[in-house]
């Protein structure tokens, strides 16, 4: 490679989960080896890469439109896609007019040497460093996630991830905790650990073994000052009375916030499903973790409009997410996803006018206990970590512990540090104070 220092811009695109969003930052980090400045959305770049979802046909659409509006910014770009949607339909992809090349999700980590190879003239320098990638930034974020596992093994009827994530692989723990040691060294005072079902973790081949999530946590929290620790996504039937005990004992190290996906409140349609638990056995469990810490925010994943869902299936989750233990929820309309059960074999779909009514009916369910919780906060003190302003009127928002958000005072800047805010005033969007 020429040793000429020109500087190119690339610039990143994600969709989906927090798993796509470190991944990124993952490949963000190595092509800075090569001296390529990263630029913001809406900026020129000379490489694009858009890192892809496929979990809905919303999140298709989301994607194509990224790949289409990068092309329109710089028409003599290279643009490579990577990751679920190229793993679902790679030749579609690559059709595509505007794409130069595709990624898939298990080329991520050798993405930088299949660049090189396909696109030399965008490198112009050796890379700097190390041959190992160290992640110690998160682009415009004040808090850091970092993936544990990766896979599921787990064949819901509807989920497309095990086909375009693969098996169940989760990462060796002393990886884990080298990384987050390295974002507490940049300033770095909260990480989300996730994964695609990261209730399953272990790594029995460490020296001092670990048997599952609680063990991670408890790690983590030993062996790191790391100041707060925040878990993503946990599969109900992966969460053990450890885990829970592991959260109490944490004395707020752990934060006040699980998000369990509870995707029907209806057994019958679990069972459809193929979710391995009961709208009893998920009602339990909610109850024990917002027992064990008080003041503990829960939020669940509902799937409307499930192949063979009844009115009153519907009535079953509706009633579920108004039981008192839920504190919002993420509800996704059904979409059939190629090469899955419920897309091939369970034919009886739902007319998509009354699949966009049951969506409707649950986000405004949503919106209320949001604002139930909301309320509850004010006379609290939260621990807060800015996270972003608003382009409207650039009001600067933060999260607490809890996952409540709070608008920060005018003339506050934003940072990575926990701060506290006692809460005066709450309505449905979130919380407002005065620092502590």
């Amino acid at each position: 490679m020429s040793q000429n220092k020109v500087t190119r811009r690339v610039s990143f695109q994600t969709v989906g989960c927090r798993l796509n969003q470190y991944e990124t930052e993952r490949m963000a980090a190595d092509l800075h080896r090569y001296g390529f400045r990263r630029v913001g959305r809406g900026e020129p770049a000379d490489l694009y890469i858009i890192n892809t979802c496929t979990v809905t046909h919303r999140a298709d659409s989301d994607c194509r439109y990224l790949i289409r509006r990068a092309a329109r910014q710089n028409p003599d770009a290279r643009i490579v896609v990577a990751g679920c949607l190229v793993d679902k339909d790679a030749e579609a992809v690559e059709e595509m007019e505007q794409v130069h090349g595709v990624i898939r999700n298990r080329e991520k980590d050798s993405m930088t040497k299949l660049l090189v190879q396909r696109f030399p003239d965008l490198f112009s320098r050796e890379p700097h460093g190390s041959d190992t990638c160290r992640l110690a930034e998160f682009y415009d974020h004040n808090r850091a996630w970092i993936k544990v596992s990766n896979g599921c093994n787990q064949r819901c009827s509807y989920c497309i991830l095990p086909r375009v994530r693969g098996p169940l692989n989760n990462r060796p723990v002393d990886e884990v905790i080298n990384e987050i040691d390295d974002l507490v060294g940049h300033g770095y005072e909260e990480v989300v650990i996730t994964g695609i079902n990261m209730g399953m973790y272990k790594d029995r081949g460490a020296k001092a073994p670990v048997e599952s999530l609680a063990g991670l946590c408890r790690r983590i929290l030993e062996e790191t000052d790391l100041k707060r620790l925040r878990l993503s996504s946990v599969e109900p039937q992966t969460i053990r009375r450890e885990l829970i005990q592991t959260y109490a004992e944490a004395k707020g190290r752990i934060c006040r916030h699980w998000h369990i996906p509870l995707q029907s409140g209806s057994d019958r349609v679990l069972k459809l499903m193929r979710r391995p638990y009961d709208r009893d056995h998920f009602l339990k469990l909610l109850a024990e973790i917002k027992e064990s810490v008080p003041g503990t925010i829960i939020g669940v994943d509902v799937i409307v409009g499930f192949p063979g869902e009844t009115d009153e299936d519907f009535e079953q989750s509706r009633q579920v997410c108004q039981s008192g233990l839920i504190d919002y929820l993420h509800v996704f309309s059904y979409s059939d996803r190629p090469g899955t059960f419920a897309a091939e074999e369970l034919t009886e779909k739902i007319n998509p006018e009354v699949i966009k009514a049951r969506n409707t009916t649950l986000s405004r369910i949503s919106g209320s206990l949001r604002l139930k919780a909301n309320q509850r906060q004010i006379g609290q003190v939260l621990h807060v970590i800015c996270e972003h302003r608003t382009s409207t009127d650039n009001t600067l928002w933060a999260v607490s512990d809890n996952y409540i958000r709070a608008k920060m005072p005018e003339g506050y800047k934003s940072s990575r540090r926990i701060v506290d805010l006692k809460v005066t005033a709450a309505d449905q969007e979130g919380v407002s104070g005065e620092l502590n």
